[in-house]
């Protein structure tokens, strides 16, 4: 055998190894929740099960809306693109907090309620992200002018209390989620994300790393001690990070967090430069959520991803994929697909006729790509 054929038997051998030492570590874990529902528990291990073999193929938002449609029912744009729906998909819950019958982009909750129960009945996973309005402004989440508003929500702060109630009418949501038997339906919450940013009032720059701890511990807490929520599994999300270390800065610990993630996008304007930062950042974020995943014996996955009108036709199968292949992450979340007219350049996933989407379909077929028919 060549030298060169030697080293690449025994790169793929080693990246084997890793990969296999990444799952099995995780075979016999249950949800950190000790009173976790036996839903909730079998979801744990069909997510661990599934990135065994591969990974699961994601996208936000995927049955209310698409590139230039609203609510209609049976549609994706990923199925209308590959034939099949996503096996993960996204639900933003921002506004329930505030008592409204839909969320920042239009999503009835109602509808959102229905397309989770569809998707669970398909034997897909649903994930929620939750961009909870300033408290203290009474402005969005992206309102980040201040540093006490994290302070502010915690016992003691002079808004805890109203802040009690928001998480209240986001426990009311929660709860409703029920199958035809009257089961809660399991699902991925991924609280005040992409927190080592400070585009949000949970940010970095907006609070230290103890106080989002104690938001987040509080969170939790007030969800299954106050309202007997055990139907949730916990997923720490940053944006990207720079070590370990940077990951770790914030965690509020392992009896907190059941999933480990991290978002990251093609920046700029996805020229083929910012192509190549973008796989340099996915390249070491999917090493560092890895390597903590198998170190605190959580899962990994991408909490969220993409590139912004999918200007590249092989994006999918030769950017994305080698990216993730093998590397025992349980999925890839791609960003919304807007409706709206003024936003007609904001997708992540190609439409049918759109020049990506044979790739998209070429990726989505792969032996270790998941979707559900």
């Amino acid at each position: 055998m060549k030298p060169t054929k030697i080293r690449k038997y025994v790169t793929s051998l080693v990246l084997s190894c890793a990969f296999s030492a990444s799952v099995s570590n995780l075979s016999a874990q249950q949800p950190v929740d000790m009173n976790a529902t036996r839903e909730t528990k079998v979801l744990y291990q069909t997510i661990n099960s599934r990135r065994a073999k591969g990974i699961s193929l994601g996208h936000q938002d995927a049955l209310a809306y698409g590139h230039g449609w609203y609510k209609v029912k049976g549609r994706s744009d990923m199925k209308d693109a590959t034939g099949k729906y996503p096996a993960v998909i996204g639900w933003e819950i921002g506004d329930i907090e505030l008592g409204k019958a839909y969320n920042l982009d239009s999503v009835y909750f109602d509808d959102m309620r229905q397309y989770i129960v569809e998707t669970q009945k398909r034997g897909g996973i649903t994930t929620l992200s939750w961009h909870a309005n300033n408290i203290v402004s009474g402005k969005n989440a992206w309102d980040c002018a201040q540093d006490s508003v994290v302070r502010s929500v915690l016992p003691n702060g002079s808004h805890h209390q109203k802040y009690l109630q928001w998480l209240d009418r986001t426990a009311t949501f929660l709860l409703s989620l029920k199958d035809s038997q009257g089961n809660f339906i399991p699902v991925v919450l991924r609280p005040y994300h992409e927190h080592t940013g400070s585009w949000f009032w949970w940010g970095a720059k907006q609070c230290t790393a103890q106080e989002y701890k104690d938001l987040w511990k509080m969170t939790v807490d007030y969800f299954q001690q106050k309202h007997g929520i055990h139907h949730l599994l916990y997923c720490y999300s940053p944006s990207e990070t720079e070590s370990e270390s940077h990951f770790l800065e914030r965690y509020p610990g392992d009896e907190y967090v059941d999933l480990v993630a991290f978002d990251c996008y093609v920046p700029g304007n996805g020229t083929p430069e910012d192509i190549e930062k973008y796989k340099v950042a996915m390249a070491k974020n999917i090493a560092i959520v890895t390597q903590v995943a198998h170190k605190l014996k959580k899962i990994p996955t991408i909490g969220e991803t993409g590139f912004e009108g999918v200007k590249d036709s092989a994006y999918f199968t030769q950017v994305v994929y080698p990216l993730v292949k093998e590397k025992g992450l349980a999925w890839i979340l791609f960003w919304r697909n807007a409706y709206e007219k003024d936003k007609q350049n904001h997708y992540y996933i190609p439409f049918k006729g759109h020049p990506a989407a044979g790739d998209l379909r070429e990726f989505s077929r792969k032996s270790d790509v998941f979707q559900l028919k």
